[in-house]
């Protein structure tokens, strides 16, 4: 009896030896299956930000031309890009961007708002030219001719007079929509009238012309951020 007793004590021992030392795992996914650094698009531009001063400056001045200038249909974001070096650009009809180095360089607002309000010329300029002559100026019907009484030539009296010179005020109507039709509206007078209706003077734009000018030869975040590949939606 202690025999047999003596031979299932190492049966049960191993047992429980099993049952507390053996532990199953599962072994979990890393979040970033590539490794410890972080994934990032390819292409994608990074920029430094800009400070909350010029930034604050740069929204305020191109919404406030916004909102002087509802007719134009579009409400771009204004970025500030945190750099020194003076740039300005657009990007279709969605964004306005220029760099903390041409901000800081403009003296007084009238001067930040004749660069953004340029660019927005620019970018109207760009759309109608794309939309062609005909979405510029469509062709309206000639007024209708009603004729009562004595209006009917003939046995009744003359021809109307009144629909006669109303026809040749549409014609001449016509003709100067299709002149100014021929070609896309030029971005200085858009910005002019822009600059106007916001309260600023079309004097801005011309103490804005050295900066401008300076700007135009600096093209490092435009062709960065406009070669750039678009996100799949």
């Amino acid at each position: 009896m202690l025999r047999f007793r003596s031979l299932l004590l190492p049966a049960w021992f191993i047992c429980l030896h099993g049952c507390v030392t053996t532990q199953t795992t599962t072994p979990l996914v890393p979040s970033n299956p590539f490794g410890s650094a972080p994934f990032a698009p390819v292409g994608q531009a990074t920029l430094a930000p800009a400070s909350l001063q010029a930034a604050a400056r740069v929204d305020g001045v191109g919404r406030k031309i916004l909102a002087a200038n509802s007719q134009l249909g579009i409400q771009p974001l204004f970025r500030t890009i945190g750099t020194p070096q003076a740039e300005v650009f657009h990007q279709g009809i969605a964004e306005v961007d220029i760099t903390e180095g041409l901000v800081n360089q403009c003296s007084s607002d009238g001067q930040l708002a004749a660069v953004l309000a340029l660019e927005l010329g620019k970018m109207i300029s760009e759309r109608e030219a794309f939309a062609g002559p005909q979405a510029r100026a469509p062709e309206y019907e000639p007024p209708m001719e009603v004729r009562i009484g004595s209006d009917n030539a003939g046995a009744f009296g003359p021809a109307d007079q009144l629909h006669r010179a109303e026809l040749a005020k549409y014609d001449k109507e016509r003709r100067q929509r299709a002149a100014s039709a021929a070609s896309p509206p030029d971005a200085q007078s858009l910005a002019r009238a822009y600059l106007v209706k916001a309260g600023y003077t079309a004097a801005d734009l011309d103490a804005a012309a050295p900066l401008l000018q300076s700007a135009a030869q600096n093209n490092t975040f435009a062709k960065q951020l406009l070669s750039a590949p678009r996100p799949m939606r």
